[in-house]
């Protein structure tokens, strides 16, 4: 194979063209899309057309993988490492866009980082275009390793250390109440995640925030939101957005260690959307054991 790359972005991401993900990648190969997963953080395959077991098999060159959260969208007929994002039932129907199991998905329509809600957040996301809508659906994408480097040296130094609580139970609610059950909430307690992460490979730096960061330990709770949405501002500028116009069959996966992104609304009465994500484990949590500080989320 003859790997092709080129920039979807001037700030980060690449097309990767000249690769068959269907099949198992030799050593070389998968080197070369591991050092640019590093580099450009969001990588694009268009027109791939996976399985969900050769999905899975792609992904897991990258690490263990997360089973997905057993919440009021959960769909048994999928296999547990895939994250069923759609709006149709079990049985192919499409889903009121009232239904409560369509409010919880919205959620992903706002700027976050999946898995930050858990105690090892996630290394990275590999979602997969089954059925795209014709129109609306596109998937944003915007760096926080970008927007670190665009920081004053002071903010900097002022984010380094700081620790801010992540709370699965906190961005659902945004979209409203009763989206969570009492056994859906207790999979994911609220956790503490650093506000500044390094990539280990290369040494670069991000901030680390989104809609799942409720607020910074040690302040009140609204000034520490300001300061969270303060910073999701900053990444999100809008020449600083990718957005990804499906085409069925692409695979897009991005690194949840220094990138946002967030869904865009398409018309749900009208058109399906389905979409099949894999999410690679991450491999410690970004606040040792022996700094947690039992009770103060």
């Amino acid at each position: 194979m003859t790997i092709v790359l080129e920039r979807i972005h001037p700030r980060f991401g690449a097309r990767i063209a000249g690769v068959d993900l269907r099949h198992p990648l030799d050593g070389v190969t998968f080197k070369t899309i591991f050092e640019a997963f590093n580099e450009y953080s969001v990588l694009v395959f268009p027109g791939q057309r996976l399985s969900d077991a050769e999905q899975i098999d792609f992904s897991r060159r990258f690490g263990p993988l997360e089973e997905t959260i057993k919440g009021i969208a959960h769909n048994p007929n999928v296999k547990p490492e895939i994250a069923f994002l759609a709006n149709i039932d079990p049985d192919g129907n499409l889903i009121d866009p009232n239904d409560k199991r369509m409010i919880y998905h919205s959620a992903n329509q706002m700027w976050h980082t999946d898995s930050s809600f858990k105690r090892v957040p996630a290394l990275a996301s590999a979602l997969s275009g089954r059925e795209v809508p014709p129109e609306g659906g596109q998937t944003e994408f915007a760096s926080m390793r970008v927007a670190y480097e665009r920081l004053p040296e002071e903010r900097r130094r002022w984010l380094e250390g700081k620790i801010a609580i992540h709370s699965f139970a906190y961005s659902r609610g945004l979209m409203g109440k009763g989206l969570l059950r009492p056994e859906d909430e207790a999979q994911v307690p609220p956790v503490e995640q650093v506000m500044v992460r390094t990539n280990p490979v290369n040494g670069r730096k991000s901030i680390y925030v989104a809609s799942h960061a409720s607020h910074i330990v040690g302040m009140p709770i609204e000034e520490g939101r300001a300061i969270i949405r303060e910073l999701v501002e900053l990444t999100t500028r809008p020449d600083d957005v990718y957005q990804h116009v499906w085409t069925a069959g692409d695979l897009v996966m991005w690194d949840n260690r220094c990138m946002l992104h967030r869904g865009r609304p398409w018309d749900g009465t009208k058109y399906r959307r389905v979409m099949h994500r894999t999410t690679v484990a991450g491999v410690a949590p970004t606040v040792p054991d022996e700094l947690v500080a039992g009770g103060r989320t």
